[in-house]
Formats: structure tokens, sequence, C-alpha cells
């Protein structure tokens, strides 16, 4: 591999870039009902257990093999019964399973599911609501594996709906294990609301999940998307997330159906649990201020306010006390910029504490409404065209200058990454190492910008068609090349830009970001080697400092190619490696390996 033959000089100086601090949330993330974004992070092992219908995708990465769901299937001696969707009285959505046996044979009948993870050392609670016609036996729930028996239970139920449970401790591990819901007719069995959840969870989130994302400080989490403001995508209303997990209406989202038990109060407790600040987006379209209103009184009201006792009523008395609204996702235009300030207003007058942001930064959002805005929130999905995205942030700036002069108005980029129109093979560059370089140059940027941008939300956090940083199947999780880079930002960032000579590149050449601690003993230097070289450079520090730490995110095969990834076969191929950088006090060289991010933390 070819060295540069003359190493140039990076000054290092303490004077600052900007007049602002690094924020912590500018490393935040970004959660939306998504086909299976959700159902990959939350704990659920059962497939449609409301009885709605499975349905494919609509958008895709690989077609044939996308769609990974497991339907319902007629079991036993289905000749015998009649198996049908009955609407006549569900617990919950638009559908229970009935099936119905008539005659005086006996049979064995019943509906089974595929594909299910099951362990011994993760036992799950069973839950299903049930209700009987006739049937003179108890209906037997079995599990097993290609006819190996794993675990089972009984019920007895009546002629009402009723929920039963039991404890599932599985004799074995399986990843295709398989459930059985069965009776002995003649008679009529309903189904529906039923449940596999292990015992072990965060609040029904995955562990895994939660530990990996709390690694990440993500300091804010923002909930919301496309079906928040898009009614072709779903059909979300968030009413409908919330109070017994049971009796809430399952929808659809990009075609995925979504299992109904993590609503937005499931993703408030998830924020608080990573120790992160939950940022909700409410919808506009086809909606009215009120609506808006009442989803903050939900949950920052008093118990004494309407929305505060439904919140006390689902178990929750104590406010949650979001700070940070989103009003509309992805509008723009005169309908968007004459609703917003009604919407404001009123979300304000529940509770004048909250911080509100716009969706689309325009002159006319700014001059109707920037008095009553905290945050305007581009996306930028062409994060590595780092001109383009800094020309956006200077344009903001001048606009929030001329149209809300004197308001302190902030950036929060609600969504972000190197594409999102992008469908099919093309995705695949989204948990690459490349994307990962990619992101961690406009991660450099924001910290040039951290006196305007103070909250950014990478797209997305779980499988999301590769572009989430976590992938997740039922039994496993790893971490893609881009959620390294991004806890690296997270961990070693300082709260204060440097100025360095020569200014870093916003087109090809090495991105160099420097930042300073708070109590001033810490310098860290993020640089990103985006080129098939090694790169040297000589750099001049200010003041004396210890041998530096080293953290570098690079292809442990060193196959040179900008396309590697991790998976499940090879989930550690691209981590961080350790090690430590020589410092004569004031003088530092160092060589930059191909294809990498380097963070080198020297302290005094």
């Amino acid at each position: 591999m070819a060295i540069a033959s003359s190493p140039d000089t990076v000054r290092v100086t303490l004077d600052p870039l900007c007049p602002g601090r690094i924020s912590g949330m500018q490393c935040g993330q970004f959660i939306e009902y998504l086909c299976n974004l959700v159902p990959g992070m939350w704990s659920e092992r059962l497939y449609d257990g409301n009885f709605e219908g499975l349905s494919p995708y609509k958008f895709d990465f690989i077609a044939q093999s996308d769609f990974k769901e497991k339907p319902w299937v007629p079991c036993g001696a289905v000749n015998r019964a009649d198996f049908s969707l009955d609407t006549k009285d569900p617990v919950n959505g638009q559908t229970c399973q009935k099936i119905a046996v008539e005659g005086g044979t006996p049979c064995t009948v019943g509906i089974s599911q595929e594909g299910l993870f099951l362990d011994p050392g993760d036992p799950c609670r069973l839950s299903v609501w049930l209700k009987q016609d006739g049937i003179a036996g108890p209906v037997k729930v079995r599990f097993s594996e290609r006819g190996t028996p794993l675990a089972s239970c009984e019920f007895n139920p009546g002629h009402a709906w009723k929920r039963y449970e039991a404890t599932i401790s599985p004799s074995a591990r399986s990843t295709e294990a398989t459930i059985r819901i069965e009776f002995r007719g003649p008679g009529t069995l309903w189904v529906d609301a039923a449940s596999l959840m292990p015992i072990r969870t965060v609040g029904g989130w995955r562990p895994d999940v939660v530990k990996a994302l709390k690694e990440l400080k993500p300091g804010v989490i923002r909930i919301g998307g496309s079906v928040m403001d898009d009614p072709n995508l779903g059909s979300f209303e968030w009413k409908d997330t919330i109070g017994d997990p049971d009796r809430r209406t399952p929808f659809r989202a990009w075609g995925g159906l979504q299992p109904t038990g993590p609503g937005l109060e499931e993703f408030v407790q998830l924020c608080r649990a990573v120790d992160a600040e939950p940022l909700i987006c409410v919808r506009t379209r086809a909606k009215t201020p009120k609506d808006a209103a009442e989803e903050v009184e939900y949950f920052n009201g008093a118990v004494s306010t309407p929305m505060g006792a439904l919140r006390a009523k689902n178990g929750h008395p104590e406010p949650y006390h979001v700070k940070y609204w989103q009003v509309g996702n992805e509008r723009w235009g005169g309908e968007y910029e004459a609703q917003l300030p009604e919407f404001c207003k009123a979300m304000k007058a529940v509770d004048p504490t909250i911080s509100l942001m716009s969706s689309f930064p325009t002159e006319g959002v700014l001059r109707g409404s920037g008095g009553l805005l905290d945050y305007v929130c581009p996306h930028h999905y062409d994060c590595e065209n780092l001109a383009a995205e800094n020309e956006d942030f200077q344009n903001i700036r001048q606009m929030i200058a001329a149209f809300a002069p004197g308001r302190p108005i902030k950036v929060g980029v609600t969504e972000w990454n190197t594409t999102a129109g992008d469908r099919g093979l093309k995705r695949a560059r989204l948990w690459t190492l490349e994307n990962a370089l990619a992101c961690s140059r406009y991660q450099n940027l924001m910290h040039r910008n951290c006196d305007l941008v103070e909250i950014a939300n990478r797209s997305n956090l779980t499988n999301s068609f590769c572009s989430g940083i976590l992938q997740t199947d039922s039994a496993r999780l790893y971490l893609t090349p881009t959620y390294y880079a991004q806890k690296l930002y997270a961990n070693y960032a300082g709260t204060r830009p440097l100025k360095i000579d020569p200014p870093p590149p916003l087109t090809e050449g090495l991105d160099i970001s420097a930042t300073l601690s708070e109590s001033d003993d810490t310098l860290t230097l993020f640089v990103v080697n985006e080129s098939m070289e090694t790169v040297s450079r000589h750099f001049d520090l200010p003041g004396d400092w210890k041998d530096a730490e080293v953290w570098t995110l690079a292809d442990t095969k060193k196959a040179d190619e900008p396309d590697a990834t991790n998976s499940f076969d090879d989930p550690r191929r691209i981590v961080p490696a350790s090690s430590r950088a020589k410092v004569g006090g004031s003088v530092m060289d160092y060589q930059f390996s191909p294809l990498s991010l380097t963070v080198l933390v020297l302290r005094r």
C-alpha cells in the first residue's frame, strides 16, 4: 500500500471554531413504524397474534427474502373443520380466528405457526384470549421442533372471551419451533390476542437491543416518521397505541403488520431506560391543533387533566415530561405553514415548557411561526455530499436571521443518512464500511456547525432494509460499521470544536475534527480516511499531551473494499481496535489506515 511521500502538517489550535457546544444529541437515533423495524426490537415471538393477516412490505432490499413473518396455518384434521376470520366480536382489531367442527365425528384440529425461537434459559409467558361453544375437553397448546416436544400447556375456555396465561419453559433450544393451538371436536373455538413474550424483557423490548442502544449514548431518540403524516403508508392513530395492549387496534406501516405492544408510551419508556430524551413527532395532516394538544397532555399533563387522568388509568400517574415535540413530518408549503402556528399555540398552552420543532424549514415557516419554534428540522439524505449539506446549514442560518431575527432557533436534523430513496440492491451500501465513513464525515460537519445543529437523528435504528445500525432476527443481533462509528463519536467527542490549519476539505481528502473537553484536559481528534491509501500527518498540538489512546474502525480482514460489512456469520469483521500512539509533548506523527475512522484521545 502506497504511503504519501511528504507528510503534511496539521496545526491544532485552542481557538474555538464556533461559539457553540457539541451536544450529545447530535448522536441521536430514529425509530419509526416501518415494516420490521419495530418488530425487530420488540420481544414478541409470535407473528400476527391478533389474526389480522400478514401483508408483504411496500419496500424492498432483496424482495425474494425480505418478508420473513410466519403465518398461522390450519393443522390437524383440517378436512373436518371450517377455518374463518370472524368479524363479529374480536378482542381487538377487525377479526379473530374461528375454527368450527360440526357433526359427531371426533377429531383434533387447530392452528399452528412455525419458525419460533425458544430457549430453556429464557422462559416465556404465553397469553391468549379464548372462547368456545360445544367443546367438551381442554384447548391444548403444544411447542415442538420436527415432532420433538419442547413444552405444552392447556386451558379450559368458557362461552365468553377470557384471557389465559401459562409459563413456557422449553426443554431445548430451537430457532425453528412450532406452536399448535388445538382442541378435540366437534365444537367451535375462537382465538384472539395471542402472545408469546419472554419473561425477561426491558418493558417489553429485547434486552440485547436495549443494551446496544444504551451503549450508543444516543442523547435523544425521535419517534415518528412517515406513517405520522402519510395516510398512504399506514393508518396510524396515536391513541390506538395506548392502554391495554390486548385491546389496542393493530395497524400496518409500509405494509408490515405492527405488533400492538410497542406503542408511543412504550417508546417513551424505552428512551428513559437508555438515558435518552424522547422526541415525539405529531401528525398534522387531517388532524387539528386539539389532537396535538391532547397528545402533549397525555404525556405531560397532571392527573387532574382529562388526558393525564387517562394516562393514570393506563398505569402511569406521573407525567413523562416529554420536552421535544416535532409538529409534522416532511411537510412544507402553504397548507402546512398556515396551520403550524395554531398547532404550536395549542401544544404550548398545555405545557409551556416544551420545545417545539417544525417540519422542513422554509421562509413561510419562520415568518409565521418563528416566534413559537425552538428548532427547524431539515432531513439530510445525501450526507456524503458534505458541500451540499453544509450549504443547506448556511442557508438555514440566513433564513433564521432574516425571518426570525433575535430568536435562538436551532437546527434538529431529525432524519439523516447517505440515502433514503434507493430501493433494491443499492441499499446494501447502508450497512457497509463506506457508509460508516460517510456518516463519520457528516458527524465532523455537525461538530463544525454545533452553534446551529443541536439535534440529529440518524435514520434508522433497526433493520430497515440495511439502514438500521442494529440488525436483528428472532434470536440474534449484530452491529453494523456505522453503529461502531456513532458509538465512538458519542463516547469520545468533546464539547468544543477547535480550529485546525489547514481547514478540513468538504470534498476529497482527510477529514479531521478536533474537539476539546469542557474541562480542557482531553483533546480528541476524529480522522476519516476514505481513500484506498495510507495517509501520514504531522500534528502540531497546543500544549503538552500524554501518549494518545487510539481507536481505529477499519476492516480487520484488510480486504481494501469499501463495501466490507458485518453479518450474522461474521459480526465482528469491522469493529474498533484499540492501540496507543506516541506523542512528543506538543507534536505527533501518525499514519492513518486506508478506509478508516481513527479516534485519537489525548490527555494532559
